[in-house]
């Protein structure tokens, strides 16, 4: 683990339910990031104890790891605020873990490794995760592309954070895909030329084509059909703002 910042260093046998201790991890990292404390001990300790290679299904393994995401993120940041731009800050995502079940588990090897499917991140050469890995058996069988309106990485055009739990898993996500889209979309009143959000450019491989990505959107957003005969419509992206979200200082 020498070249990871492990946030939950000091073991603790698992008292709770995989997906119920995540979510008790993201409730305390958000008290951390507004900062209250109430001098209990992590829950994040309990980590060390949960095998992620048995939760049961999907559902709960998407769940489990959006809630460990975003509640490392915001403990980081708790610790350690940042200002100006989080593209200036690379090795936040590569080195901030949790170690979970003895072995630790980065921002980029949840998002990437896990949620992805082992996945390259943009701009990176290389997947996360080796063959025979055995974080590997973590994984979700199937990529949910919604998962990108559910992480939130500390920017300003982050989506917002809420906890996940499986049994309302895909109408939660479908309630934060929409949101999103709605607040970052753009549509030109002639239905013409359509301004979508910039996560689903970078994330291109995850939503398919512009024309995939249009039928994503209009599945969720009304669309009018473009005017005139044979007219089609143009696609471009938004702005994402990188900037900081300030943090109070624990």
């Amino acid at each position: 683990m020498a070249r990871y910042d492990v946030l939950n260093p000091q073991p603790r046998p698992a008292e709770l339910e995989a997906v119920e201790l995540s979510r008790a991890i993201l409730a305390s990292a958000r008290s951390a990031a507004a900062g209250r404390r109430d001098g209990s001990a992590a829950p994040s300790a309990q980590l060390h104890g949960v095998d992620p290679a048995t939760i049961g299904g999907d559902d709960a393994r998407i769940a489990f790891w959006l809630n460990l995401y975003n509640a490392l993120l915001l403990e980081r940041l708790a610790r350690d605020p940042i200002a100006g731009s989080m593209l200036r800050h690379p090795r936040l995502f590569s080195r901030t873990a949790y170690a979970v079940g003895g072995r630790p588990h980065s921002l980029n090897l949840i998002e990437h490794g896990i949620l992805r499917r082992n996945r390259r991140p943009p701009y990176h050469p290389r997947r996360p995760l080796r063959r025979g890995d055995p974080r590997l058996r973590a994984l979700p069988s199937r990529l949910d592309p919604r998962i990108h309106f559910a992480l939130n990485c500390g920017a300003r055009s982050c989506p917002p954070i809420r906890p996940y739990a499986p049994a309302t898993l895909d109408e939660d996500l479908e309630a934060a895909t929409a949101a999103y889209l709605a607040a970052e979309t753009e549509v030109a009143a002639d239905g013409r030329a359509v301004v979508l959000p910039r996560l689903m450019r970078l994330y291109r491989r995850d939503f398919g084509g512009r024309g995939a990505q249009l039928a994503f959107a209009a599945a969720r957003l009304p669309l009018p059909d473009p005017a005139g005969a044979g007219a089609r419509r143009r696609v471009s992206y938004g702005r994402f703002d990188w900037t900081a979200v300030p943090q109070r200082r624990r």
